[in-house]
C-alpha cells in the first residue's frame, strides 16, 4: 500500500531528528550535506548562497534576492544554481515544531555532464532564469532524499552509495519544475551560462578593481547587455554583487580570523576603511566591531 507524500515527509522528519540534537547549522557525515534546526524565528541576515539545493522539512523561510521575496515551506525546495549574495530569515519555528531544513551543495561539473547525457529530454527555459527559484518536491525527489538521509545511519555505505544518490537527485531536479532553468545555466550559448561565467570571475577576483568591459568581452556581450542580463539573473548590478561579496568575506575573516576592520577592508579590496565601515553598516545593520561582537555573543 502506497503512502502519501505528506506521510513520507513525516517519516523523513522522524528519521532525521536524531541526527539534529543541537540547534543551528550542523555539518553531517555525508559530504556536502548540511542540516539546520532552530526553535526560534530569526531576523533578516545577509549571506552568500553557494550553488545548492535547500529543502524545507518543517517551518518556513523567506529569502530576499534584492527586491524579490521568495517564500518556501514544507514540500518545497529552494534551488540556487550560482553563487549569489542574498538575505533570509526563518519566519516559522517554535519549540514544539522547530524549523528543520537541509542543504546539499550542487557540483556544477557533475550537473553539466548530466545535462549532456539527458540531451533533448529537458526543454529550454521559456522564462527569465533566476539565481534563485522555488519548486515543489515530488515523490521521486523526496524518495531520493530519504535514501540519502538513510546513509546517516550507515556511514560505511556513504563512499559507494552517496555518488549514486547525488546523481539521482540532480536527475530528479532536471526533470522537475525547475529543470529547464537549471539546464539553461549549463548551456554554452545561453544567457544563464554567460552570467554564471561572469559570477565565477567575480568570485575569484572580488578584491580587484571591477572592469565591466573586460567582463563583457569575456562572455561576448556588450557592456549594456551584460549589465541588463546580470541584473535580470541576480537582481544586482555587477558592482553591487562585488560589493556584497566583499562585505560578506570581510565579515567572515573578522569573525574567524580575528583581524580588525581596517585590515579586513584592505584585504577584500577597499581603499578607504571609512567607506568600508559605512557600507558594512548599511548591509549588516551595525558598524563592523559592533556587529562582530553581537554575532559572537549570539553564538555563546
Amino acid at each position: 500500500m502506497s503512502i502519501s507524500i505528506e506521510q513520507q515527509l513525516e517519516q523523513l522528519k522522524a528519521q532525521l531528528l536524531p541526527h539534529m540534537p543541537a540547534y543551528g547549522a550542523m555539518e553531517s557525515t555525508i559530504p556536502d550535506l548540511c542540516l539546520y534546526r532552530t526553535e526560534v524565528t530569526t531576523e533578516i541576515t545577509p549571506v552568500v548562497y553557494e550553488p545548492s539545493l535547500c529543502i524545507m522539512l518543517q517551518g518556513e523561510k523567506e529569502v530576499y534576492l534584492h527586491q524579490d521575496r521568495i517564500v518556501y515551506d514544507p514540500l518545497s525546495y529552494l534551488l540556487v544554481p550560482v553563487t549569489v549574495p542574498a538575505s533570509g530569515k526563518v519566519t516559522k519555528a517554535s519549540p514544539e515544531t522547530p524549523y528543520l531544513a537541509l542543504r546539499l551543495t550542487i557540483d556544477l561539473k557533475e550537473l553539466a555532464d548530466l545535462v549532456i547525457d539527458l540531451g533533448g529530454r529537458i526543454e529550454r527555459s521559456k522564462e527569465q532564469v533566476k539565481a534563485m527559484a522555488v519548486g515543489r518536491v515530488d515523490e521521486g525527489l523526496l524518495s531520493a532524499i530519504a535514501r540519502l538521509l538513510q546513509l546517516l545511519d550507515k556511514p560505511s555505505d556513504i563512499p559507494v552509495l552517496y555518488p549514486l544518490l547525488k546523481r539521482e537527485i540532480l536527475y530528479r531536479l532536471l526533470l522537475g519544475d525547475l529543470g529547464s532553468q537549471l539546464r539553461d545555466f549549463m548551456l554554452l550559448d545561453s544567457q544563464g551560462h554567460r552570467i554564471s561565467k561572469v559570477i565565477e570571475i567575480l568570485r575569484k577576483k572580488y578584491n580587484e578593481p571591477l572592469r565591466i568591459k573586460d567582463l563583457a568581452d569575456e562572455v561576448h556581450l556588450s557592456e549594456s547587455a551584460l549589465f541588463q542580463a546580470f541584473k535580470a539573473v541576480t537582481g544586482l548590478s555587477p558592482l553591487q554583487y562585488q560589493k556584497k561579496l566583499r562585505l560578506n568575506e570581510a565579515r567572515r575573516i573578522m569573525l574567524h580570523e580575528g583581524i580588525e576592520a581596517a585590515t579586513a577592508s584592505y584585504k577584500v579590496g577597499y581603499e578607504s576603511p571609512s567607506q568600508f565601515s559605512r557600507e558594512y553598516s548599511r548591509l549588516f545593520g551595525a558598524p563592523p566591531k559592533t556587529d562582530i561582537e553581537r554575532v559572537r555573543l549570539q553564538g555563546n
